[in-house]
This record gives C-alpha cells, sequence and structure tokens, in this order.
C-alpha cells in the first residue's frame, strides 16, 4: 500500500509540474527555453529574472548549472536589443546534490538559443573577477547563485559590488533556506540598495549608490 502511495504523490507532482509549465508558457511564451529545463528556480522565479533583467546590457550569473536562469536574461536581451550575459561556473556540478559531474555540454546545448550574448567564464568566481572586469566594465545586474555558505556568498558579493553602478539590479537565489545568502543580504547588500523585493526564496535590490 505505500508504494502505491508513493507512486500516486509521484504521479501527483509530476502533474502538477507540468500544469504549471503549461500554464507559464501561455502567460510567458518567450520564456519556452528556460520553463524547458530542470532547475530548482521556481516558474515564478524564472518570470522575476526575466522581468529583472528587461533593458539591462551586461548581466553576470554566478552559478550557472545547465542554463535555466541564462535562458531568462537571454529571453529579456533578445526583446530589449541585445547586450551580454557573464555566465561563470566550474561547471562540474560543486555542491550539488546529485554529485559532481561536467554539465558544460547541456548549458552549451540548453543555451543554444542564446548563445549570441552568452559569455561562458569557466571558473571559481572569485578567480575570474579580473577577467569579468575586463569583459564587462561594469554590471547592470548580478545574479548570485552560487556557493551558498556564508563564506562563498560574502566572498562573491566582495568581488563583484564595485561593478555595480547606481541602478544596477542585485538578485540572491536560496535567501529563503540559505543562512549564509541571508546574512550577507541583511548585513551587506541591503545597506547599499535603495529598494528591494523579494519571493520566498529569491530576493533582488536595487543598487542606490556606489558600493563602499
Amino acid at each position: 500500500m505505500s508504494r502505491v502511495r508513493i507512486l500516486n504523490s509521484t504521479l501527483i507532482g509530476t502533474l502538477v509540474r507540468f500544469l504549471q509549465v503549461k500554464a507559464g508558457l501561455l502567460a510567458n511564451p518567450q520564456l519556452a527555453d528556460s520553463l524547458g529545463i530542470s532547475s530548482h528556480l521556481t516558474i515564478e522565479e524564472r518570470i522575476t529574472l526575466f522581468r529583472l533583467a528587461s533593458s539591462r546590457k551586461a548581466i553576470l550569473e554566478i552559478g550557472s548549472y545547465i542554463g535555466a536562469s541564462a535562458c531568462c536574461f537571454g529571453a529579456a536581451l533578445s526583446e530589449s536589443g541585445g547586450g551580454r550575459i557573464y555566465c561563470v561556473d566550474t561547471w562540474n556540478n560543486d555542491a550539488m546534490s546529485e554529485g559532481v559531474r561536467d554539465t558544460y555540454g547541456e548549458f552549451a546545448a540548453n543555451t543554444a538559443a542564446y548563445s549570441e550574448f552568452i559569455v561562458p567564464i569557466r571558473g571559481r568566481s572569485v578567480d575570474v573577477v579580473d577577467q569579468v572586469r575586463q569583459l564587462a566594465g561594469h554590471l547592470d545586474l548580478l545574479f548570485i547563485d552560487g556557493d551558498h555558505s556564508y563564506e562563498g556568498v560574502k566572498s562573491d558579493w566582495e568581488a563583484y559590488r564595485r561593478l555595480l553602478r547606481p541602478g544596477a539590479i542585485i538578485v540572491m537565489h536560496d535567501w529563503g533556506w540559505a543562512e549564509g545568502v541571508k546574512r550577507v543580504v541583511i548585513e551587506d547588500v541591503m545597506p547599499q540598495v535603495a529598494g528591494f523585493g523579494h519571493l520566498s526564496n529569491m530576493w533582488w535590490g536595487e543598487i542606490g549608490r556606489e558600493p563602499c
């Protein structure tokens, strides 16, 4: 009986996910590529990333995985006239629950429709700061979704915050459960923003002054 309940629960979960994706596609057809990718990002989070990236020209994401967020940004750039998405990841599946494996091939295949906008930078985020600075100069949107430990999030913020000018957007994923993310948002990021918003597991703010 317990096995039947487990199977029924799995089927119900699959059906709910299918219906959510269909609803998301009907309301946001431009996100078809992103919604077709398995990810920890919810549909609402993907829609929010797309909207936040509207009219942004220089976007950096730390933690690209297999491309769901990059496709959100790519869809936004397609509509707004272009730009660059700097995607930083080791693509070794570091810190993911499924274990270490090379995911770059999946990322490249999933994001192929937006390859004209995407600049993949393979390496640890704190090791490629100079490369990003040389390529981008400044950032209009920074999405941090890498190492969720306090030390990891703090290092990413400290490494890239000076590339954000007033009016730029900072987005932090997994702030709902990762104490390290939440601590950096409250202690370090909030004092730098003019306004902010959030979902249950994603926080964003608009930089109000040059980060000091």
